[in-house]
């Protein structure tokens, strides 16, 4: 007789439960964990202001702090931050401004989980509590390329507006594209999502391989096609998209992604042109020279 026999099995329902229940673990454990907000310093509390969500929190699940939030809480910078922004680590791995968010913000949050339009309103926010309401940076004159200096408001840049109405309950959007009459559900992008379709472009680069920001983008947020959702068939048909509707696609996309308003214009001293251009919103963002 084998030594096993006779012994109880366990049954195959339950086994699946368990090792998805590890994988869930191990997925968990692996992730770093955001850096704490302090609630004070010293016995100091920090002050705070309230920012108005440009995605009115609509777009966050029911799991996510700022679900259907449409004002959230942050502090002003403190030295803390300060090191934050300081830090050549930070800078080279690309995560300061996650690690400054996630120290800003009242909420236990994870700043990758943000949708980018969020992420915005909240470093303007804290440039503007921190360093003054004028921000002022270079460019050039679109047509005669004179350089010049321009100001700006950032408590004058307001959140775009968007059709709510439009949302599904998956918080997603369905269109129609123009041509081929296809049903398109897309999702807005989070900061996990715009650093997938980064990462994706810097592997293709590393080796050397020819590729599309544009079908990367199309791959990650489209959520189904005419009802389907199987990613196989979305892989498949987003190279053969129409250029009219792929660029109806990123239009639409543009309209519902929640996000600051970030045009200026400027005319230009050298020669009367009338530039119409985005703030910049860079690492130096929040150098200060007083």
């Amino acid at each position: 007789m084998r030594d096993n026999e006779g012994r109880a099995q366990i049954p195959p329902e339950l086994l699946e439960q368990f090792m998805k229940q590890q994988e869930e673990k191990i997925i968990k454990q692996s992730q770093p964990a955001p850096t704490p907000a302090p609630v004070n310093y010293g016995g100091y509390q920090v002050p705070t202001d309230f920012i108005d969500l440009p995605s009115k929190g609509a777009f966050y699940n029911e799991a996510h702090p700022w679900h259907n939030k449409e004002k959230v809480e942050v502090r002003y910078m403190t030295t803390r931050e300060e090191e934050i922004l300081s830090s050549v680590t930070y800078a080279e791995n690309g995560v300061m401004f996650d690690k400054l968010i996630e120290s800003v913000t009242v909420d236990n949050i994870r700043a990758t989980s943000l949708l980018p339009g969020d992420r915005n309103a909240i470093l303007i926010n804290t440039r503007k509590n921190s360093y003054g309401d004028d921000y002022q940076f270079n460019t050039l004159c679109g047509k005669c390329y004179t350089s010049f200096d321009h100001t700006v408001k950032l408590s004058e840049m307001v959140n775009k507006e968007f059709d709510m109405s439009k949302l599904s309950a998956n918080r997603t959007v369905f269109v129609e594209l123009p041509v081929s009459k296809r049903k398109i559900e897309f999702k807005i992008a989070t900061g996990e999502d715009v650093q997938f379709i980064n990462k994706q472009a810097k592997q293709r680069a590393k080796h050397g391989l020819q590729g599309s920001e544009t079908m990367d983008t199309h791959r990650r947020l489209i959520v189904s096609v005419d009802g389907d959702s199987n990613p196989a068939n979305i892989n498949a048909l987003v190279p053969n998209l129409l250029l009219k509707d792929s660029k109806f696609l990123q239009k639409k996309y543009d309209e519902y992604k929640p996000d600051v308003n970030f045009v200026y214009s400027h005319e230009c001293e050298a020669c009367g042109h009338v530039d119409k251009g985005g703030v910049p919103v860079g690492i130096n963002f929040f150098w200060f020279d007083e």
